[in-house]
């Protein structure tokens, strides 16, 4: 079935013209034969006539649009019978769009369907409204739909550049028999033509080249030739480009199969290239996010791991200590609640007692910290060091002081202290509110095994549960935070 194709017929005793658009049993969609019909425009002898359809009507088996007599083609006949007056009927259509306006062409696609554009064995051209290229999409099937509108579309072109594309196409159809961007690879590659200079020779070469390179212009060029004028205002361009081109192509009666003219060892090596490229831009479109990820997992993950094997790795910063040394630096670690610094001599799998005590003391400190802007925790061996001063309210003493390392065997010492913390281990719970201001103290005992390890420095091998013994409770001064301003006198 030709679509689109118009012939002439006689219906109701009327010679008419019809141009067909869909089989007879498809169903009109009423929502597009509603409201008053809009004007097609016909371009004749320099001047442009609103133009109107007659009906729609089934005409020869075939659902059409019908109107008097008038004897049209369709431009897809420029690639066959009308092909030597391609150049000819282009150039026609070029200066008949530019008499148009926006509203009536409707750029939404970037191009003009070609079911939209007919020519007249008069000269003239017509122009369909857009309420009928409307109704054509309606009713079209996957491949006319592609064929008229899709095929046509270049996409990241200057806007004001598209019709004048969209004209040099037409050339490149006349001449190769197919659209320009019409093969999935071509649209794939970034719209790369198949250059027409790598055959069809019985076209003259510069007519060739103009038109290759008008469908590779860099946008710069294209903003260039049509600045920011209305895409049709803007094929004054067209028209002045293609003054100068010679047009020897000749009628044919048929399109010739690609096989005919795809045979020469340069279009062979641009397809072979481009369905490569093309498949490489698939590819990366398609799975390239999930490379991406993973590669990105990959290196995170390295680097993740590399970095805890590095630190691993990394000699403590007390490798030259000796082991009661290495005891106290521990102590030092309790007393500012720094779990690595407790950590740093410890061997594998050793694990250390304080652990839970220490985190929960330091999640507290570091809350009051970002809430209060206050560190309520105080070394014993600074506050003793100060002269015993007054604790602002909300703060609380808790550490180890006068810390001594007996050896006892090669491998074994035991540490001795006295623990200062704000709540008692060896009785229940006393209520905050009834909780004296001061520190429980008590007497710390543990035992630590240090071996060298296989590195060559002294690591702590195993760690005692704390044995604490109940001294008694210092009572400490309190200050407040804030001074509080007294109210004034009545």
């Amino acid at each position: 079935m030709n679509l689109y194709q118009p012939f002439n017929a006689t219906y109701n005793d009327e010679e008419v013209t019809a141009i067909p658009f869909a089989a007879a049993e498809v169903e009109l969609p009423a929502f597009h034969l509603q409201g008053e019909r809009a004007a097609s425009h016909l371009y004749k002898d320099g001047k442009l006539a609103t133009w109107y359809w007659q009906g729609i009507a089934l005409i020869e088996n075939r659902r059409c649009v019908y109107f008097p007599r008038q004897d049209l083609f369709s431009f897809t006949e420029l690639a066959t019978i009308r092909r030597s007056k391609a150049l000819l009927w282009v150039r026609r259509l070029a200066k008949a769009l530019t008499y148009t306006t926006s509203d009536f062409l409707d750029l939404s696609s970037g191009i003009l369907p070609l079911w939209r554009i007919y020519g007249g064995a008069d000269g003239s051209i017509l122009i369909l409204s857009q309420d009928l290229g409307d109704l054509f999409a309606a009713m079209a099937g996957d491949e006319p739909k592609f064929f008229h509108i899709s095929a046509w579309v270049h996409h990241n072109i200057h806007p004001p550049f598209s019709l004048c594309d969209q004209l040099v196409q037409l050339l490149y159809y006349a001449i190769a028999g197919t659209p320009p961007f019409l093969c999935k690879n071509t649209r794939e590659d970034r719209y790369r033509h198949l250059p027409l200079e790598y055959g069809f020779e019985e076209v003259s070469l510069q007519t060739r080249l103009f038109i290759d390179d008008s469908l590779s212009l860099s946008l710069t060029k294209q903003r260039d030739s049509t600045g920011n004028k209305e895409p049709q205002k803007a094929l004054t361009a067209f028209l002045d480009a293609a003054e100068s081109i010679e047009w020897d192509a000749e009628d044919r009666t048929e399109i010739p199969p690609p096989s005919s003219w795809q045979n020469t060892p340069k279009i062979q090596e641009f397809l072979e290239s481009q369905a490569k490229r093309a498949e490489r831009i698939v590819f990366w479109r398609m799975k390239g996010w999930i490379i991406v990820t993973v590669a990105v997992s990959v290196v995170l993950v390295s680097w993740f791991t590399i970095g805890r094997v590095s630190e691993a790795m990394k000699p403590p910063y007390t490798r030259f200590m000796s082991p009661p040394e290495i005891i106290s630096e521990y102590y030092v670690g309790l007393n500012t609640l720094d779990l690595s610094h407790m950590d740093a001599a410890l061997a594998r799998k050793v694990k250390n007692p304080w652990t839970m005590e220490v985190t929960n003391l330091f999640v507290t400190r570091q809350t009051r910290r970002a809430y209060e802007g206050f560190s309520p925790t105080v070394d014993p061996n600074e506050w003793l060091a100060e002269g015993k001063k007054p604790l602002v309210e909300g703060s609380f003493l808790y550490g180890t002081t006068d810390v001594t390392v007996t050896r006892l065997d090669e491998r074994t010492f035991e540490a001795q202290g006295i623990l200062y913390t704000p709540y008692p281990y060896d009785e229940e719970e006393v209520k905050a509110e009834d909780r004296p201001d001061g520190a429980y103290l008590y007497t710390l005992t543990q035992t630590f095994t240090l071996e060298v390890g296989k590195r060559g420095w002294y690591e702590i091998t195993s760690i005692s549960s704390p044995r604490i013994d109940r001294i008694g409770f210092l009572e400490v001064e309190i200050i407040p935070r804030f001074e509080q301003t007294p109210l004034p006198v009545q």
